[in-house]
């Protein structure tokens, strides 16, 4: 029968049939639709990557800075205004007279002029700067001479609004929770995609050529997976990286401990999906397709990467969302333990850890970190079920 006599024979409900099919990707992205704590997941997961890449410009916007501590305002509430302290102020005082020494001199003059101050000329300025941010800003622009708009630009970025407050000493909790995220959620996503590749690899040639290089391969995986995992990541998180010949060269003392959690969560976070990737190249390798490759003469690596990876490809997404999750969870359990991210890098780990003898005193500074990580590791977890969902070939309706 050609192709013009089966389009005759035709009924109605095929053709309608034809018309409402869907390519596959349609299908899935549909099937994944449906699981609403699946899309929810997603939308928080590419929030917080948003939050992570765009820390510098969130810095920018709103003027804060991560590492500026101001002791006199320690554990300050949420939704509160802060003062620069007098030393901070001095000094953008003495940058703006070096800077403008003719409109300084003009303001000096004028205080003095109109017996604002009771200094010498030359400490006008300082006196003024010494009183609260407001009435400072209202005697300068008392002076109602065009010299004051720079020193007023000054002393407006004198007061700082605190969305989250402020730790410990004096840091602003919400640019910290920003540049945390970057840490947190740029560990987390880096040993997962490293895991996956050091899995697929060990993995599919485990699974395709079997013997002895299965059974050693799978030995060497199942001693490190019966390690207890929390004990072995504090022993190696104690070891001291930059005394090591090799790495001496790539790490330093900035990114040491960023450097040393990404190593050690790579190192024992693979064989999970070393496993996955074994037991489906298992599956494949006795299938026609695979078969018919062998017979026309493909190369095993042709074989594996072109015909073996595609098919394996559904479960390791499955494997690298879920994977996220765990990864930033040890990395916080670390840093909580004083043996992960180190001080002043922020991450919602060590921020967790610096909070726990202030439960009581700033609740918030425990509390704020811990909601971020628990939201993190729930949506990978929903994303990773909803795309198991989703590409499964059982489960997706055609």
């Amino acid at each position: 029968m050609n192709t013009v006599d089966m389009a005759t024979t035709l009924t109605d409900k095929d053709r309608a049939d034809l018309e409402k099919a869907m390519p596959m990707w349609k299908m899935i992205l549909s099937q994944f639709l449906d699981h609403k704590l699946a899309v929810v997941g997603a939308f928080i997961i590419s929030l917080f990557l948003l939050i992570a890449i765009f820390a510098n410009v969130i810095e920018n916007v709103t003027g804060l800075d991560p590492d500026a501590q101001n002791v006199a305002n320690r554990y300050m509430a949420p939704f509160t205004t802060t003062e620069a302290g007098a030393d901070v102020r001095e000094t953008e005082i003495e940058k703006f007279i070096t800077a403008n020494p003719a409109e300084a001199d003009r303001i000096q003059k004028v205080l003095v002029e109109k017996g604002l101050v009771t200094v010498p000329e030359a400490d006008a300025i300082y006196e003024v700067g010494a009183k609260e941010v407001p009435e400072a800003i209202k005697i300068f622009k008392s002076l109602d001479i065009p010299e004051t708009k720079g020193l007023l630009k000054a002393f407006d970025g004198f007061k700082t609004f605190h969305f989250f407050g402020t730790d410990e000493l004096g840091r602003d909790v919400f640019i910290r929770l920003v540049y945390g995220t970057r840490v947190s959620m740029g560990v987390g996503v880096l040993v997962a995609i490293a895991s996956a590749l050091v899995g697929l690899l060990i993995g599919s040639i485990a699974g395709y050529y079997g013997g002895w290089i299965d059974t050693a391969l799978m030995r060497v995986t199942d001693a490190l997976l019966s390690l207890p995992t929390i004990p072995v990541l504090i022993v190696m998180a104690a070891i001291d990286f930059t005394k090591l010949p090799v790495l001496n060269a790539i790490v330093s003392t900035q990114n040491e401990s960023i450097f040393k959690m990404i190593i050690i969560l790579c190192l024992f976070s693979w064989m999970t999906v070393a496993r996955l990737v074994r037991g489906s190249i298992l599956s494949l390798r006795e299938r026609e397709f695979i078969l018919a490759a062998r017979t026309l003469g493909a190369k095993d690596s042709t074989i594996i990467i072109r015909h073996m990876f595609p098919n394996v490809i559904a479960p390791m997404l499955v494997s690298i969302t879920l994977g996220v999750g765990e990864s930033i969870l040890f990395e916080a359990a670390l840093s909580f333990l004083g043996l992960g991210i180190m001080p002043p890098t922020p991450s919602w780990g060590n921020m967790l850890n610096n909070a726990q003898e202030l439960i009581y005193q700033a609740p918030f500074l425990a509390i704020l970190p811990g909601i971020l990580i628990l939201l993190t590791t729930i949506s990978f977890n929903y994303l990773g079920d909803g795309l198991q969902d989703a590409i499964d070939p059982k489960s997706v309706r055609r």
